[in-house]
């Protein structure tokens, strides 16, 4: 190399780095101005929001779910039902929207795509094709192949299957109440919920409630290996962190797919009739079309499913296990939690049960056995006020919507620009809005019974086409259990640490139940440190 070429490279380089940091000041400073005038919290120009929402994390207990930071700066800036999120360049920039009507627009009468960003969070969970984050064609297919299993008619006809289960976790807890000892509430309640939904997957359980699952187990791992991954900093901690989360990928992946193989062959072999959707397990609903198209084909005993679908179906037989048994656990652990100071509350939960149904925990079962006494479910109507107003102060998440063909949300008259921007409606912040909801960091389920807010403000389950396709069955499945075990058990937090002075200005229930209160963000917003708690059997 000659000396010219040798002074002229550290030259070359020097330019290269000046137009770098030319080319990302000037794709900070158009990002930045793009902002100028939009309605949302105190913008630095250098950092946008990101400085923002560290401030507000610092407000709360670690991991703490990022819903609540929404919600903090929604009520400390007196912000409207639609605004804006700088994020960039850590993640996609936001509008959010805590205006329920917005929402509903949104959400059911435009649907809006989900955002790319949405499959990012699921796909390493769920799977890619998952019928969460999916769009368009694929989404619609999915749909119309699973919706069948969670019509109403199905879910109600299943209850006294689901009655034994939660014998099963009231024989649990009654052990528990005897030995005095601390448990998880928590494991408890993900251990039945996986009973409840892998019965409605497979027609059998994958395990029992004494012990987890091995493939729960699979999916715990699963779930915080990613939260590692997803939020951490350190890449040792993320390399081991994506091992063990392909790890227990792989085990799982290799166990449903190899269930999947052998009903495909049981259908096939003992020519089980598939042509009533809503007979069939969720399992059999996924191999139905496979099934039929290799009937009409006429195609031997050899036929084997190609591994394409194999990877769909598995992708959907997981998104399923894993949603239901989160959202149906979580909201059972703040429903004790919450009971467990409200005595008012659970006198009048054990008086609609005695009323609708019996007073005794094994009459009432008895009776859940018989088709004409499990549509009582329905009755319960206070039980289910009480079921909607836990979830309306722990809602699980949000969605995350694209833009549509319009480009904009109208809001207070004008159009809100969408382009290139993640939608959330989030409704954990409409949910703790006084001006929806009365007084609303109060628990109180006959809210519900005055009929003083918006139906559609309501949206733990998210509205639309999009909603959750198992509404019904955690619904059902929760009434159950409160109906089966409220009766017999007392339960109280255990280490409850409240706090001194609220930590933030929107609930004071961690002055009651500390940081507790504020609900951890793994894979959903699910319950701190396990929900520790003990029972006591009501004398």
């Amino acid at each position: 190399m000659s000396s010219l070429q040798c002074q002229s490279l550290p030259l070359l380089v020097l330019s290269g780095m000046v137009a770098t940091v030319f080319y990302w000041a000037s794709k900070l400073i158009r990002h930045r101005r793009s902002f100028k005038g939009l309605p949302m919290p105190p913008h630095d120009f250098l950092w946008g929001h990101l400085k923002l929402l560290g401030e507000l994390t610092a407000m709360f207990p670690l991991s703490v779910h990022h819903q609540n930071l929404v919600t903090t700066m929604k009520h400390k800036y007196k912000l409207p039902g639609v605004f804006y999120l700088d994020l960039w360049p850590l993640g996609p920039s936001q509008v959010v929207v805590t205006d329920p009507d917005v929402a509903l627009h949104m959400t059911a009468v435009k649907n809006h795509p989900k955002h790319p960003d949405e499959a990012y969070y699921i796909d390493p969970v769920g799977g890619k094709g998952n019928i969460v984050a999916s769009n368009g064609p694929l989404w619609k297919h999915l749909h119309q192949m699973l919706a069948p299993a969670f019509a109403i008619s199905r879910v109600r006809s299943t209850m006294g299957m689901v009655a034994e289960d939660v014998m099963t976790f009231h024989s649990i807890i009654k052990d528990l109440a005897t030995s005095g000892k601390t448990f998880s509430m928590e494991e408890l309640t993900n251990n039945l919920s996986f009973m409840v939904i892998t019965k409605a997957i497979f027609g059998f359980a994958l395990g029992s409630q004494d012990t987890t699952s091995p493939a729960w187990q699979d999916f715990s791992i699963i779930r915080h290996a990613w939260a590692v991954q997803r939020d951490g900093f350190n890449p040792v901690k993320i390399f081991f962190a994506r091992r063990k989360r392909l790890a227990a990928t792989k085990r799982l992946d290799a166990l449903l797919s190899g269930l999947l193989r052998d009903r495909f062959k049981t259908l096939e072999k003992d020519q089980v009739d598939v042509s009533h959707k809503q007979s069939l397990s969720i399992m059999d609903l996924v191999l139905r079309d496979r099934l039929e198209e290799m009937r009409k084909s006429g195609a031997d005993s050899t036929y084997t499913l190609d591994p394409q679908f194999v990877e769909l179906a598995v992708t959907q037989i997981k998104t399923l296990l894993v949603a239901a048994t989160g959202t149906t656990s979580d909201t059972l652990c703040f429903a004790y939690m919450l009971l467990s100071k409200q005595p008012e509350v659970v006198s009048k939960l054990r008086a609609e049960h005695s009323a609708v149904f019996c007073p005794g925990i094994q009459e009432t079962y008895a009776m859940l056995q018989e088709k004409d006494h499990v549509n009582k479910l329905s009755e319960l109507e206070y039980t289910d006020y009480v079921i909607k107003e836990t979830l309306r102060l722990y809602p699980i998440g949000h969605t995350a919507r694209a833009e549509d063909d319009t480009g904009f949300l109208m809001y207070d008259g004008r159009p809100h620009s969408t382009k290139g921007l993640m939608i959330c409606p989030v409704q954990h912040t409409m949910h703790y809005d006084s001006k929806i909801f009365p007084n609303a960091s109060r628990f109180d389920p006959d809210r519900f019974a005055r009929d003083e807010s918006p139906r559609h403000a309501w949206r733990p389950f998210e509205r639309g086409s999009r909603g959750c396709l198992g509404q019904a069955l955690a619904m059902d499945e929760m009434k159950l259990v409160l109906l089966l075990t409220v009766r017999d058990f007392d339960f109280e937090c255990v280490g409850l640490k409240p706090n001194k002075e609220q930590r933030v200005p929107w609930t004071d229930l961690d002055l009651t139940f500390g940081d507790l209160a504020f609900q951890e963000f793994v894979f959903e917003a699910q319950p701190r440190d396990g929900m520790p708690m003990k029972a006591s059997k009501v004398e």
